[in-house]
This record gives C-alpha cells, structure tokens and sequence, in this order.
C-alpha cells in the first residue's frame, strides 16, 4: 500500500478490524481440535513471518496501491492448519505488527496488515477445525479434503480483503479490482499455498522437521529475487541502448523517459493494474529501440524523401526484432510493434483498427505524439505550444488517436499546468495564456 488512506480507506481498515474480531470470537468457540500452541514454538514461528515479511519477493498493485508478496503465506497458512484459531490469530497479527515495526510502516498499514492476517488465518483455521477428523490422518480422507477446502478459503478470503483495500484507495469497482488481484496473485499462491501443506504435514509428524524446510525457503526467495535482478539488469541494458539513440539527436534527448512519465500518469488514471501497467511503461521506455540502427543523418534530415521516411517507418518492426527474444519483454512487444498504429486503421505496419490495436500501444501513440509536438524536430521551424499539439489530439479522436485516451491525456494534461509541474515537459515547451494558467504566450519555462 504505497498511497495513504483517505476516510474511504480508513473505513475500510475499520471494517477489516470488525470483521477479525468477529472471527476470534466464532474462533473462542472452536476449542479441542487444533493442537496445542507451546511457547516456543509460537515465538520461532513468529520469527520466520518477520523475517519474511520484512524480506519481500516481488510488488504488484492495482491503480498505484501495491502491495509486497513473500513467503510468509506459506507459513501463515500451515499456522492456521495447526493451531486453533484464536492462538492462530494471535500469533500472525504479532508476527505482522513487528515486521512493519520494523519496516517503519505507517498506522494505517499496521492495523490492516494485522487484521489481514486475522482474517485469513482466522477464517481459514475455523473452517478447518470445522471439517477435520481427529480419527484420520492429516493428508488421509476427509483432511485431505479439508485442507483443499481451508486452500480456497485462504486464497479467496486473501484477494478479497486486498482487492477491497485497493478499490477503496483507486475508487474503482470492487469486482474488476478483484478480477485484477486474481490474474496477478493466482501464480503466488499456488505455489506457496501447498509449501504451507508440507509444514504443516511436516510439524504434525515432529515440529523439529519444520526446519528442514529453511533451505526450500531460502532457495525460493533467492530464485525468484534473482529473477527480478535479471528483468531489471535487461531492462537498464535496453535503456541504455535507447540513451545511445537518444545521444544521436539533441532534439529527441530524455523523450522515452518523458513518454514513460506521461503513460505512466495515464495507467494511474485509468486504474491499470501494476502488471500490465509496468509492462506498458517499459514498452513507452522502448518503443523507439529500433532507429539505434538508423543512421544519424536520417535521424536529424530536416526533409525525407519517401524511401527515408521508408526506413524510418520501419523502426517499430526493428525494435520488436530486438524484443523477440527476450521472454520477459514478450507481453510488450506488441506494444512496441503497434505504437505507430492509427485507430481509423491507416497506420503501421499491420493498419490494426480501433480497439484491435493493443492499449498500451494506443496510450503510447498520444503521449509519444505530444511530446514530439511540444518539442525541438529538424522537421520543423519551431515546436508547438502545449495549446496547438492539445488542439491536434483533439482534431485526430477517432482518427489517429483513441478518442477516450486523448479526453484522458488532455485531463492529466491540464492538472500538470494547473498546479505549475512541467517535470515531463522538454525544457524549452511554449505554454499559450489560453490554457488558463499563469505562463506568458511564447514564455519558455
């Protein structure tokens, strides 16, 4: 959760707390059928969830609230198959309050992550304790059953209580942020959702044989953090051949990084979730990757003939080329490919129409297109005012552009001018009076 929480948000937390509480008290009630929580072993357990909230794997979101995924699941879900519930929720939330004590996490984090946990784990260990039969074994029969029934809830119960959290931060629906949590957290859990089983199988055999577990953990936290070193190794790798390009022409200098910054305002205000957005930010970032082939002099020729403007026209085909092998980049190469599609179907290279064209490349399309209005070109006396290239989007809804996207753009647009942020303007952009804030006509700012 990166946003703070506004009144909407603090109700929901309010409703989270309620809401556990209601299950420790239903939980009072389920006495005789967990096993019994010594001492030392509900601070070793609490241990291993602090150490591994405080150690995340990888962040997703929805609409800029985020939230950190670790392996704490697996441990939380074996807890609420071992202990009964109240013990359960107790251990969890002390293992969450300290974890963000520790991360130096605001209020409101501290009181929903506590009563996440209490609720997830609470519910979970209450349904299990419910359907469990003291007469089989715990993987035999109607446990077996049992724990693919407690898999469920955890998980459902789990998106449920974030996907509310996020819908109250974005003020999107519940149901389409919850369909958004599902496509992006459905991978995590189904591999740590069943390491939580085998602790918990593991524990019920001698609790000592947890430990043997340490090295699964360890090796699945350094895996998928050397996965994510990898994707960003790639990515500043990328990045730097599109510096190389951008040092070829001053006039096009730091334009992929002002292109991401606008796509990047227009995923935040349309809501996107973190996965596809990053995945289109990195395309925006990208998107000009192949003119590094192109010579120079083509790059600065003020006039093209229709062979050179041939050449150029290639470049989104070329910087998908350099894309193809790499496999995680492949959700944002078609992005790359289409950018230069038009929405009436008279771009290229494919003259995709409409909504066949991929959204991130239709979001690109309107920030790649104003940034290169508003900025120096050799195609061109002087660049135009944020007025005249807020004009041409207009002019071209439904046309070049996407006719919701240009509305969006020229909203986000006008509240960088009204507040006075010109972070993702060239430095030299010509800002008309008319745009009702206080620049001069033909003032450079």
């Amino acid at each position: 959760m990166r946003e703070r929480a506004g009144w909407s948000g603090w109700l929901y937390i309010a409703f989270v707390v309620l809401t556990a509480a209601g299950l420790a008290v239903v939980g009072w009630s389920v006495r005789g059928t967990g096993a019994p929580i010594g001492l030392i072993w509900f601070f070793v357990v609490v241990a291993f969830i602090v150490v591994a909230d405080t150690h995340p794997i990888v962040s997703f979101g929805y609409g800029g609230a985020e939230l950190a995924v670790t392996v704490s699941l697996a441990l939380t879900f074996a807890v609420a198959c071992i202990w009964q519930p109240v013990p359960g929720i107790l251990l969890t939330m002390l293992g969450s309050i300290a974890s963000d004590l520790i991360g130096r996490k605001s209020l409101e984090k501290i009181i929903f992550n506590a009563g996440h946990y209490a609720v997830t784990v609470g519910g979970t260990s209450i349904v299990y304790n419910w359907l469990r039969s003291p007469t089989v074994g715990f993987l035999e029969g109607q446990n077996l059953l049992a724990i693919v029934v407690c898999a469920l809830v955890y998980f459902v119960s789990d998106s449920l209580v974030f996907s509310g959290l996020f819908a109250s931060l974005t003020r999107e629906s519940w149901p389409r942020v919850l369909g958004s949590f599902l496509r992006q957290c459905w991978l995590d859990s189904a591999a740590l959702i069943p390491l939580g089983m085998v602790l918990a199988a593991l524990f019920r055999v001698n609790p000592l044989a947890i430990l043997l577990m340490l090295p699964t953990f360890l090796l699945l936290y350094a895996a998928l953090k050397r996965e994510q070193l990898l994707r960003s190794q790639t990515q500043s790798i990328l990045e730097k051949l599109v510096d190389v390009l951008e040092s070829k022409s001053p006039e096009t200098a730091q334009h992929s990084k002002r292109v991401r910054a606008w796509v990047e305002d227009i995923c935040n205000e349309l809501g996107m979730e973190s996965g596809e957005s990053d995945m289109v930010l990195q395309a925006a970032v990208l998107h000009d990757l192949g003119k590094v082939g192109l010579d120079d002099g083509l790059l600065r020729k003020p006039g093209l003939s229709a062979e050179e403007f041939h050449q150029i026209m290639g470049h989104s085909v070329v910087s998908a080329g350099l894309l193809e092998g790499l496999t995680l980049f492949q959700g944002g190469r078609n992005i790359v490919l289409h950018h230069h599609e038009r929405y009436d179907g008279n771009g290229y290279p494919d003259h995709l129409v409409g909504e066949n064209i991929p959204l991130g490349a239709r979001i690109i399309a309107v920030a790649d297109s104003f940034d290169a209005m508003v900025s120096m070109r050799p195609y061109r006396a002087k660049s135009l005012t944020v007025t005249g290239a807020l004009k041409i989007l207009d002019h071209e809804r439904g046309a070049q552009f996407d006719p919701e996207l240009v509305a969006t753009f020229t909203k986000i647009v006008h509240a960088h001018l009204e507040i006075g942020d010109m972070a993702n303007f060239p430095s030299a952009v010509q800002v008309d009076s008319t745009d009702g804030v206080s620049i001069a006509a033909g003032v450079q700012v």
